[in-house]
C-alpha cells in the first residue's frame, strides 16, 4: 500500500504510474490500464506530477470527483476498452501530501488525487485492450514503460485465455508411431512403482492405457491418435519439432570438474555435450528430461543422501528434498508455454537451482507461493506426473518446496516473472545466511540486465558504429556500471572490440 502522506518518497516504475490530469481526462491512461492489466498489475495516479529528481508531487485537480466518474463511464465502453477488471474498491480519491517542507507552484504540498489500483487481469479476459482490435491495442509494462505488444504475445494471451487445456489438441495426422516405446516403458515402470507402493511387476499395458492417461485420443472410426500431450511427454524427437518449432529443453550443471549440457539441437543426443562427463542418453521429449535432469541433481551428495532415506509414509516422502526437486520441475513441464520462444532452462550451479520455463504465470507469484490453487497451462502432463507421485495437484508444491528449504535451513526459494520474451523463473538457493541471500540476488539481477540489455546494446552499436559507456548508458536508460557489465560480457565473448578515442574508450562491433 502507498503511503500517501509521503508521496514524495515514489518514484515512476513499472508498478506505478503518474499522470497530471489537470487538462482534463488523460487518454493515455489506457494504454497504462492495458499494459498493468495484461503483466501483474499497478497503480496509475492521476493528479500527481514527476519532478526533475523524478520524485512524485500532488498537485491541484478541478474535480477529482468527475475524474472517477469519467474512469468509470469510460471503463465500461467496450469502443474504449475491452473489459473493466476494477471493484468499486479499486478506484478511489484520497488526500496525499509530501514528507518534506517544500511546495510546488499548484500544489501547495497537499491535494487531493485520484488512485486507480489495476490489478493483473485473469487470464480468460486477456489481452486487455484499447479500441476493437486486440493486435493493435494490447499494451504491457516492462522496466521502461508501456509498450504496444507484439503480434506473438497478443497470440500467446489468447491461447491462455482459452478454458481448455492447451496440451488437450489430438494432432488427426499422428498415431501411436508418433511415440518412443523406450520413454513408455520408464513411465509404466515409475506408474507402477507409485501405484503399487515401492513393488514392481511390469503390466500388460493397451493403448487404452494411454487413452485413459490423456496422451491418446480415438476418433469417430476407433482409430488412435497422439494429443498435444502425449506427444510432448513421450513423443520422438522430430515428431515433436514438427509440431513444436519452438521446443527446447536445455539442462546445464556448473561447479563439477565437467560442465554438462544437453539439449536436443544436438544432434546426437545418445551422448550430452560435456567437457568430461556425460549425464546419460536423453530422447528428446519430457519425461525423459525429466529423468536425466533429476538424477543429475541428485548425484549431488547435498541430495543423493536425502533421497536414499528410507521413509514410512507418503507424506513423509513428498517432504524430502529428493521430492521436492522433482515436484519444481514438474511444474515448470506442467505450466510451459510450448509454442513460446526460450524453452525450458534448468541450471545446477554450486550455489543454486535454477528453473526456468517459457511463459507467463497464469496466477500471481505471490499467490502461488502461499498455496493458490493451480492453474496448470497443461493439465494431462500435470496429471501425468502425479500418477508417478509427482506433486498432488492442490496447488501446493511451491509452498511445500518452500517449507522443505526452510527445514533444511537454505535460503527461500524465489520466483520470478520476466515478459517480452514471457519466462517463469525459480530459484532453489543451496545457500545460507542473509550475506548469501544477497549475494545471490545481485547475481540475479545483474544476469537479468545482461540478458535484456546486451541485445539492445549491440542495436545500438550496428546503428551507430561505436560508442562510449556514457552514451550507450544514456541510450539504453540504464546506469553507467551495468553498462559497463554488458561491456565486459561482450569483450569477453569476443562480439565488441575497444577503441582508444581522443575523448576517451570507445566501443563497436568486431570485424
Amino acid at each position: 500500500m502507498l503511503d500517501f502522506a509521503e508521496i514524495d518518497k515514489y518514484k515512476e516504475n513499472n508498478r506505478i504510474e503518474a499522470k497530471r490530469a489537470q487538462g482534463g481526462f488523460p487518454q493515455s491512461l489506457w494504454e497504462t490500464y492495458s499494459a498493468f492489466a495484461n503483466t501483474v498489475g499497478g497503480v496509475i495516479l492521476l493528479g500527481v506530477q514527476e519532478l526533475a529528481d523524478k520524485s512524485f508531487y500532488p498537485v491541484r485537480l478541478p474535480s477529482p470527483e468527475w475524474l472517477a466518474e469519467e474512469f468509470w463511464r469510460k471503463a465500461e465502453d467496450k469502443q474504449i476498452v475491452s473489459a473493466n477488471i476494477l471493484s468499486p474498491d479499486q478506484v478511489r480519491i484520497v488526500e496525499a501530501r509530501t514528507g518534506g517542507e517544500g511546495s510546488a507552484e499548484d500544489g501547495g504540498g497537499k491535494e487531493r488525487i485520484v488512485v486507480i489500483e489495476v490489478p493483473r487481469a485473469d487470464r480468460r479476459k486477456k489481452p486487455v485492450f484499447i479500441g476493437s482490435d486486440p493486435y493493435m491495442g494490447s499494451y504491457r509494462r516492462n522496466g521502461e514503460g508501456d509498450y504496444r505488444c507484439t503480434r506473438e504475445e497478443v497470440e500467446s494471451m489468447l491461447r491462455d485465455a482459452d478454458t481448455g487445456s492447451q496440451d488437450g489438441q489430438i494432432f488427426m495426422d499422428l498415431g501411436t508411431e508418433a511415440l518412443d516405446e523406450g520413454t513408455m516403458e520408464r513411465y509404466i515402470r515409475e506408474y507402477s512403482l507409485w501405484q503399487m507402493k515401492g513393488s514392481f511387476e511390469k503390466p500388460v499395458v493397451k493403448e487404452a492405457f494411454w487413452e485413459e492417461l490423456g496422451a491418446l485420443a480415438k476418433d469417430g472410426k476407433g482409430q488412435y491418435h497422439v494429443t498435444a500431450a502425449g506427444l510432448l511427454m513421450f513423443g520422438k524427437k522430430e515428431q515433436i519439432i514438427k509440431k513444436f518449432p519452438r521446443f527446447l529443453m536445455k539442462y546445464e550443471e556448473y561447479g563439477r570438474e565437467a560442465e554438462i549440457c544437453f539439449e536436443p539441437s544436438n544432434p546426437d543426443l545418445a551422448e550430452a555435450e560435456t567437457t568430461g562427463a556425460t549425464p546419460g542418453g536423453w530422447d528428446g521429449n519430457l519425461f525423459d528430461f525429466f529423468l536425466s535432469v533429476c538424477a543429475n541433481i541428485l548425484e549431488d551428495t547435498r541430495f543423493s543422501s536425502e533421497a536414499a532415506m528410507q521413509e514410512k509414509s507418503r507424506k513423509e516422502a513428498q517432504e524430502n528434498l529428493a521430492a521436492g526437486i522433482r515436484e519444481a520441475l514438474a511444474n515448470a513441464l506442467s505450466h510451459a508455454n510450448y509454442y513460446d520462444r526460450n524453452g525450458v532452462l534448468v541450471r545446477k550451479e554450486k550455489e543454486q537451482i535454477l528453473i526456468a520455463n517459457p511463459g507467463d504465470m497464469r496466477v500471481d507469484a505471490e499467490a502461488v507461493l502461499r498455496g493458490a490453487a493451480p492453474d496448470a497451462r497443461n493439465e494431462r502432463i500435470s496429471r501425468m506426473f502425479h500418477l508417478i507421485g509427482v506433486g498432488d495437484g492442490t496447488g501446493k508444491g511451491l509452498a511445500r518446496i518452500r517449507r522443505i528449504w526452510t527445514q533444511r535451513g537454505w535460503n527461500s526459494p524465489r520466483l520470478l516473472e520476466e515478459f517480452n520474451p514471457d519466462r517463469v523463473v525459480l530459484i532453489l538457493p543451496l545457500t545460507k545466511g542473509e550475506e548469501e541471500r544477497r549475494k545471490l540476488e545481485e547475481k540475479g539481477r545483474r544476469e537479468y540486465t545482461e540478458a535484456r540489455n546486451v541485445p539492445r546494446l549491440l542495436d545500438y552499436l550496428t546503428d551507430h558504429v561505436r560508442a562510449g559507456i556514457p552514451e550507450l548508458a544514456q541510450a539504453l536508460g540504464i546506469s553507467e556500471k551495468e553498462t559497463a557489465g554488458c561491456i565486459d560480457l561482450l569483450l569477453r565473448d569476443g562480439i565488441i572490440m575497444q577503441e582508444e578515442e581522443t575523448e576517451g574508450e570507445t566501443y563497436r562491433l568486431r570485424d
